[in-house]
């Protein structure tokens, strides 16, 4: 059952104001291991937690990755500049100083082909304060300030702020290149995923960035307020009247037209591209960008990571062992990726005349995994390392909300238990599987020059 609580606004003929009106319907459900509320269309997954005397509160907004996601990225530094209560970044700090050194902030970040905004905050609970103050109606209203009242120019940010903040991110994206290995990941992703979201950087691109005016981080900021799919997660010493207090604020913001998430590209298996680039360098750079069928349910992910793992997630992997340690073909070695997008990428250093050694020993690893020729040994400790993480995520509450986030987003029911549990429940032939689906869609060489 469903517990909803709906905010409305209801005009009066006395006064000019919004009265709130609550529906309480039902009983609630849980998720992940959270109280799972619906206030209107926000999905609220809460959980008191008795351990800390802190809490911490972070509403979210997710749209497509898409040619805004420069104006997206560079939203939370001009946020931060101020708002029209607190115009400056030292009245910002005094107002979380005064709430005994709270915090609260803006951030962007990605989920696979897609860009999420996010409004944070985390402070000592009231209860455990002289006065027992209201930290959370306080920190929420700071909330308020940085998604409703941005301190704006004429409906676009101050020039000053984003003169100074659009340089710097300006000079960060161009400096890419001064990190060779973070080079030759941005230059494989964007040759090896033409015309696919997930080609775009982080940053949103360099030309994408040049071509940026002070209106248009202000415009994503509305466009994510009213299109985007929302959530909010919510742990530690919380009030238990959480629900009600996120309704009383709700319909502050502007009204819900949420639109449809597209789905993650994944084009079909095809004959590998190569790309061959050179620059200023002593050794030789790799990127082999893999593909695989983003999987369907949690066992597919599970069985796909151990894989990831077994093959090149560290010291005790097929790739670090045979191909760095055995045959000394390369100074470092790995594989990590996006299992939400269904890509992996095995990242390389070494001198430039192993080259085509080392893909061709990384294929070879790769096929013998897919025959099974590995010990259970080897699976064994490649899920520990997996697991390892997740036995410790309960001990912040960063940690377990941005795990239960995630399971949100992927729509998985499950705590940080039953998701050890399904690591642990991964057999060799779902490794095996998971191995032969994978082909090599990109090869990637920066070269240095003269190679």
């Amino acid at each position: 059952m469903l517990r909803s609580i709906t905010a409305a606004r209801v005009a009066t003929s006395a006064v000019d104001r919004a009265v709130l009106v609550l529906y309480v319907e039902s009983v609630p459900t849980t998720f992940a291991g959270c109280v799972l509320d619906h206030i209107d269309d926000l999905p609220v997954l809460w959980r008191r937690d008795d351990r800390f005397k802190t809490f911490r509160l972070v509403l979210c907004w997710q749209r497509p990755l898409d040619e805004r996601a420069a104006a997206r990225a560079l939203l939370p530094a001009l946020l931060l500049h101020g708002t029209q209560r607190f115009p400056d970044r030292p009245a910002l700090a005094r107002a979380m100083e005064r709430c005994y050194g709270a915090w609260a902030g803006p951030g962007v970040g990605r989920f696979a082909e897609s860009q999420v905004f996010r409004l944070a905050t985390e402070a000592v609970a009231g209860e455990f304060l002289p006065g027992r103050p209201d930290q959370l109606g306080e920190m929420m209203g700071l909330l308020a300030e940085f998604a409703l009242r941005p301190r704006l120019e004429h409906g676009r940010f101050a020039a000053d702020a984003f003169g100074r903040e659009h340089e710097q991110a300006l000079a960060q994206a161009r400096a890419v290149i001064d990190d060779k290995a973070a080079w030759a990941r941005q230059r494989a992703i964007a040759l090896g995923c033409i015309g696919e979201p997930w080609a775009i950087p982080d940053h949103g691109g360099e030309a994408a960035i040049a071509a940026l005016t002070p209106a248009d981080p202000e415009l994503v900021r509305h466009d994510f307020l009213v299109h985007g799919r929302r959530w909010c997660v919510a742990m530690g010493a919380l009030p238990a009247d959480l629900p009600q207090r996120l309704a009383a604020w709700l319909p502050a913001l502007p009204r819900q037209q949420p639109l449809p998430l597209p789905a993650v590209a994944q084009p079909m298996p095809r004959a590998p591209g190569r790309t061959v680039e050179h620059a200023v360098m002593q050794q030789a750079r790799i990127v082999l960008l893999f593909r695989f069928p983003v999987p369907i349910d949690a066992a597919g992910a599970a069985a796909m990571q151990v894989l990831a793992s077994l093959w090149g997630g560290g010291p005790h992997s097929r790739l670090f062992r045979e191909v760095r340690e055995q045959r000394s073909l390369c100074y470092a070695i790995g594989a990590g990726g996006d299992v939400h997008k269904g890509v992996v990428l095995v990242t390389v250093g070494c001198d430039a005349p192993a080259c085509p050694a080392v893909v061709a020993e990384v294929q070879r690893q790769l096929a013998l995994l897919a025959a099974g020729e590995f010990a259970a040994q080897e699976l064994q400790t490649a899920i520990a390392t997996i697991v390892g993480p997740f036995l410790a995520v309960d001990d912040s509450l960063a940690g377990r909300m941005q795990f239960t986030a995630e399971q949100w987003l992927l729509g998985r029911d499950q705590e940080p238990g039953q998701r050890i549990d399904g690591y642990r429940a991964v057999s060799r032939a779902a490794v095996i599987a998971a191995a032969q689906s994978i082909w090599l869609d990109h090869e990637y060489l920066l070269l240095p020059e003269g190679a």
